[in-house]
């Protein structure tokens, strides 16, 4: 497609608007590590196929909006997945930002409907970060030798310049980015990996997010890491066996809030 078609979604032939969302059919383009691709740490085989991907297919089905996922793998796809064949994401189990980021314009090139052509999503789902902070990485220092807030900032201009990345390979895609998640155990440091997430999200939420918005970009954020407090607001690892992935509940509390960001953004379009 030349980039005069960017605007436009090409499915089975047939160029769509973007902005067509009056017929109540979005297309999604699932993007992070494993948490998008549906690993758990429930045995025997650690998988909960689909993830939160089959769960949120079924609820926008409630909602007459019908879903299709775009992206360069069909891993890990769900019985409600294979049946509506939307198999197509781009999880990555392992993968921090930076690998995201590096291979993200290939997989838009081949992650089209059918994995036959580029997608052009009128939804990314982003959640990503959680293996930067259980590695504990950053390429400046490897042998995890840096200040905690040197570790963070280089994290958070990691995130920055892959949401710019992609909004620079898909700017009338609307971004969703998440606010990762709980995560279990200790920096190298003696800082909790959840306090890192906690400061993880306060960036997404209070300074990158708001900055592309002023810019104009069409990003907006959604907290999965509330979907896993206790009444008090404490991280709670009821539905996260490992203390880093969801369980299958846990997975359809993802599905819930991705699906109230993707309807709020829908709706600010007349699109009920």
């Amino acid at each position: 497609m030349k980039n005069a078609l960017l605007p436009f979604l090409l499915l089975a032939g047939v160029l769509i608007p973007l902005h067509a969302w009056a017929a109540k059919q979005v297309v999604i383009y699932p993007l992070g590590d494993s948490i998008t691709f549906g690993f758990s740490g429930v045995a025997p085989h650690h998988e909960i196929p689909g993830g939160y991907r089959g769960p949120l297919l079924v609820d926008l089905a409630k909602k007459g909006i019908r879903c299709i996922y775009v992206g360069s793998s069909s891993a890990n796809p769900s019985p409600a997945l294979l049946r509506a064949h939307q198999v197509q994401q781009d999880g990555w189990p392992g993968w921090r930002i930076g690998q995201i980021a590096s291979h993200v314009a290939q997989w838009l090139k081949i992650g089209g409907p059918g994995n036959h052509s580029p997608a052009y999503p009128n939804f990314i789902l982003l959640h990503i970060g959680t293996n930067d902070i259980i590695q504990h990485y950053d390429p400046k220092f490897p042998h995890f030798g840096e200040p905690e807030v040197v570790f963070m900032r280089a994290m958070e201009k990691r995130m920055t310049k892959l949401v710019i990345e992609l909004i620079h390979l898909r700017p009338h895609a609307r971004i969703i980015i998440a606010q990762i998640i709980p995560i279990g155990g200790v920096a190298p440091d003696g800082v909790s990996h959840d306090q890192q997430a906690m400061a993880f999200n306060r960036f997404i939420a209070t300074k990158l997010v708001p900055a592309l918005k002023r810019r104009g970009d069409h990003v907006s954020t959604v907290n999965l890491h509330a979907a896993f407090q206790d009444a008090l607001g404490l991280p709670s690892f009821r539905h996260m066996p490992d203390q880093t992935h969801p369980d299958p509940y846990g997975y359809r509390l993802m599905a819930k809030v991705w699906l109230r960001g993707i309807l709020a953004i829908l709706s600010k379009h007349g699109v009920k």
